[in-house]
């Protein structure tokens, strides 16, 4: 979240690499799954040496599937965005959680204060939304097609109901709604975190009072529970296409909120 003629660092996008990756892997073991599934439905038709293997091999994939889900679920994903959040708060208040070592990756001239955490919110809530609105573009496209294709198959009376149950299980699988559905939640929960806290800077609502202090940490908590309850990453790839586009939109956000430069 900086200019391109300046250098960041940050250690921190370490912890979201082997996530990432299992998450890959995830999909690809899904689509494996949904060919060896539906090969078991028309398994009358091939090799006998076939016909007894698939089946093995399907529950093998499904389990290495739900291993490597659980693992991203409740391992990966929690501990990189626990190192997040350590970084975050450590840039706010001035006082490192972690050995971790960031620079540049939030632009506000705050000093440590709770006024600065309410700004680094502020600006991560904005690239979220922004990065997960990017993403829905195409996630909405592939899930209406997906939507349309069950529609036809499911009121077409020429096709085998095995096959119907099938692409059902496919479309209303955790792969394609529930990930789509996690992700409209995400953008939307970070984009009114963001707005709440682009209303409390616009108001100017003093720093050290009582009431500041409770909008910024729950604006805070609010930001990490999304993120927490969507266990979803998001795209390394878009973020990096915006990030030009959306740091200008930050600087144009401070100066029209005259957030100490």
């Amino acid at each position: 979240m900086s200019p391109e003629n300046t250098k960041r660092i940050d250690e921190v996008s370490r912890y979201y690499r082997p996530a990432a990756k299992l998450e890959l892997i995830g999909a690809i073991l899904f689509w494996i799954n949904a060919s060896l599934s539906l090969s078991i439905l028309f398994s009358e038709i091939l090799p006998s040496l076939l016909q007894s293997l698939i089946p093995s091999v399907f529950i093998a994939s499904v389990l290495i599937q739900f291993v490597v889900s659980q693992i991203n679920r409740f391992y990966l994903i929690p501990k990189a965005e626990r190192m997040r959040r350590e970084q975050m708060l450590s840039d706010a208040f001035g006082a490192p959680l972690s050995h971790d070592k960031t620079s540049l990756y939030y632009n506000n001239a705050y000093s440590p204060s709770v006024k600065r955490l309410g700004a680094n919110t502020m600006e991560n809530s904005l690239f979220s939304s922004e990065v997960a609105a990017k993403m829905l573009v195409s996630k909405r496209l592939l899930v209406g097609i997906y939507l349309v294709v069950w529609v036809l198959v499911f009121s077409s009376r020429e096709i085998d109901l095995d096959v119907i149950i099938w692409i059902t299980q496919i479309v209303f699988s955790g792969e394609i709604i529930v990930q789509w559905l996690n992700l409209e939640v995400l953008r939307f929960r970070q984009e009114r975190t963001y707005e709440k806290l682009h209303a409390h800077f616009l108001h100017e609502i003093g720093g050290d009072s009582q009431r500041a202090i409770a909008t910024i940490l729950d604006s805070f908590v609010a930001y990490e529970a999304a993120k927490s309850s969507a266990s979803y990453l998001l795209s390394t790839k878009v973020f990096n296409e915006l990030n030009p586009e959306l740091t200008k939109k930050w600087e144009q956000v401070r100066s029209d909120l005259k957030m100490n430069f």
